[in-house]
């Protein structure tokens, strides 16, 4: 049983770091993720999705079925489709929004290009945010912890020669 556990935790810690180092990969190539609030990009990408954004796309070489992300008014991120290209900027469109949007987007206002999508997993971000889930994760981090001393100690008994 407790090899069965420990190869559990083993994993579990191993999924954890590998991510981590996905993660921190992906922040130094300029790759962001963000949490869709709206259901503006629907069916194709909805509410709760996360969406990794290249940071390092050219405005330039951005192509008409495109998906980006843009700030509007300075603070608000936008994911949305380039609909149009036209000299002055890039006109974007929600896919369930019946018009364009009436913003165009610049180079000024322009983030970079969405690379990938995964659904619902913003949602687990977005708990984890809330207090309740600091204290799942705060609480699951010290469980964790407290395996592997105990797994640890364990296996240190068991390894001790007899006298």
């Amino acid at each position: 049983m407790r090899k069965f556990f420990s190869k559990i935790y083993f994993l579990i810690v191993s999924v954890l770091i590998a991510s981590g180092i996905l993660l921190c990969s992906l922040y130094l190539c300029g790759i962001r993720p963000y949490v869709v609030q709206t259901g503006s990009m629907s069916p194709a990408i909805p509410v709760g999705s996360i969406c990794f954004v290249n940071q390092n796309a050219d405005y330039n070489k951005i192509q008409i079925g495109d998906v980006i992300a843009f700030r509007l008014g300075g603070k608000a991120m936008i994911t949305h489709r380039a609909v149009r290209i036209e000299s002055s900027g890039i006109v974007t469109k929600g896919d369930a929004n019946r018009v364009e949007d009436a913003a165009l987007v610049t180079q000024e206002n322009f983030v970079g290009k969405t690379i990938l999508c995964i659904p619902e997993a913003g949602n687990f971000v977005r708990y984890l945010r809330t207090k309740h889930g600091i204290i799942f994760f705060l609480s699951a981090a010290v469980v964790l912890i407290l395996c592997g001393f105990l797994l640890d100690n364990r296996q240190e008994k068991n390894t001790e020669p007899p006298k």
